[in-house]
């Protein structure tokens, strides 16, 4: 097979090109007429018919082009183009029942070549009517990317904050929302195009049937500083009587303010007053809701955009009692005379400290130090004025038991009194060895007033705040409503 179709085939190949230009001469002398087509635009002509008249429209089919058929010789054939001709519609000639128009094709050049009238296919078109819709939309703005650290997007605004929508019933119904997009990181300012939204926030892609009013949108980015601050607060007023407060807690301490820079810089603080947290008379825990804002040192230049609500709990708890008995030779005497001596009447007092169950828990007597100023005392009976040091800030005496200081003179000998007769003084010699006796012990006393103490026993009771509670007992912290 192979040798059959190569045998001679430079003859067969020179038979080929003889035959294509007698093909090519015959062609030329005789001339004959073909049909031809070419794929010509569709043109609209008076659309503002159907917008006058209140109606959109649309080609069915969305047709763009017709074709456009023409009898043509042969040899002309090569010298026709699409550019020759022109189709058209006419929407002054749309008829209603049928909802039709006719396509005109009009020969613009070369028309010589043509040996019968052009026609095109199709040759009408059907055309779709709707009544046209207006509807106002406000203005969403969405944004895109981060600005700069430490900033935050004070405002947008927009040159316009409304556009109106023009278009099919059918195409309009579709629209739920109309905003712009804006690039935070592209710039603070530009146009922005309307973007269409549907129900579900999905972009729409609408034809040119639809038009808006403002098809671009000015834009105008304000940025604030931001900067966390730490909030300072001030408690005020005083508990009820036997009650302390004890602390606070706040859902935070700290809170993010936006404003201008050159302000927002210079403060690091914002303090809330004690009249907003006012303690005034509590026997309980007081929940008190603050609005930071309304404390802001400079309203005008800054603002918290995102809650300011702080919650602040102002705890009180109620106080205990604890009386102590307390051996009377642990008083230390200020300011006494050599020559005298000094007694009590008893051996003991009870001192009564108020304070925290847990603080009175660990309270020791050695804890508690007495003292008594005697300085300027002459011989004589004198009721107990006691001072007391040694105590925690947490706790504080606020009673204890009446007693009596005796003071008598070494001179006029043990246990002697201003009243004492003359025969007194005189003595026996039994006499005078027991005063000097009891000079001795009075003067050991004097010196070591805390000895005594073992065998002396203590004995205490917790109890509740009685009514009447003496002015020492501490209420709240030092500095709290004073």
């Amino acid at each position: 097979m192979k040798e059959i179709l190569t045998r001679n085939l430079s003859l067969k190949i020179l038979s080929i090109v003889i035959a294509f230009f007698v093909w090519l001469a015959v062609v030329n002398v005789s001339d004959p007429q073909i049909t031809d087509r070419k794929e010509i635009t569709l043109e609209v002509l008076n659309g503002e018919v159907m917008t006058n008249a209140g109606l959109s429209y649309e080609i069915e089919g969305k047709r763009t082009t017709v074709t456009v058929s023409y009898l043509v010789r042969t040899r002309d054939r090569m010298s026709v183009t699409g550019s020759d001709f022109r189709a058209y519609i006419d929407l002054a000639d749309y008829y209603p029942a049928t909802s039709t128009v006719p396509v005109y094709v009009e020969v613009l050049n070369n028309k010589d070549y043509y040996i019968e009238s052009v026609a095109a296919r199709p040759a009408v078109v059907r055309i779709k009517t709707e009544q046209i819709q207006e509807k106002d939309f406000d203005l969403q703005i969405h944004t895109q990317g981060q600005v700069a650290d430490g900033y935050e997007v004070e405002n947008i605004q927009l040159d316009q904050d409304m556009v109106t929508v023009k278009g099919p019933e059918s195409v309009i119904g579709r629209i739920s929302s109309v905003g712009i997009e804006i690039d935070l990181t592209e710039g603070m300012e530009g146009k922005a195009a309307p973007v269409f939204y549907d129900a579900n926030g999905n972009d729409l892609s609408l034809d040119d049937r639809v038009t808006v009013n403002f098809p671009e949108i000015s834009y105008l980015v304000k940025l604030m500083k931001v900067k966390q601050l730490r909030l300072e607060f001030e408690v005020g007023g005083r508990v009820a009587e036997g009650f302390r407060y004890v602390g606070m807690e706040a859902s935070t301490d700290v809170v993010s303010v936006m404003g201008v820079d050159t302000v927002v810089s210079q403060i690091d603080t914002i303090t809330i007053p004690a009249e907003a947290l006012s303690l005034e008379g509590a026997r309980e825990d007081r929940l008190i809701a603050i609005n930071v804002e309304d404390y802001l040192p400079d309203k005008q230049n800054m603002s918290i955009p995102w809650n300011s609500q702080v919650t602040v709990t102002l705890k009180v708890r109620e106080l205990s009692t604890r009386v102590m008995e307390v051996p009377t030779n642990r008083i230390i005497r200020e300011g006494e005379e050599s020559q005298n001596y000094y007694d009590y009447d008893q051996d003991s007092i009870q001192v009564t400290v108020q304070g925290l169950p847990e603080d009175l828990e660990t309270l020791d007597m050695t804890d508690l130090i007495l003292e008594m100023d005697v300085s300027g005392l002459e011989v004589g009976s004198y009721a107990g004025q006691l001072s007391f040091k040694g105590l925690s800030e947490e706790l504080a005496v606020v009673s204890y038991s009446d007693f009596q200081i005796i003071i008598s003179s070494k001179d006029a000998g043990p246990g002697a009194s201003s009243g004492a007769s003359s025969e007194t003084e005189g003595g026996t010699e039994e006499d005078r060895e027991e005063g000097e006796a009891r000079a001795a012990m009075g003067s050991s006393a004097a010196a070591s007033p805390f000895m005594g103490e073992t065998g002396t026993g203590e004995s205490y009771s917790e109890s509740r705040s009685p009514e009447g509670v003496g002015p020492g007992h501490p209420s709240q912290p030092e500095g709290i409503g004073e």
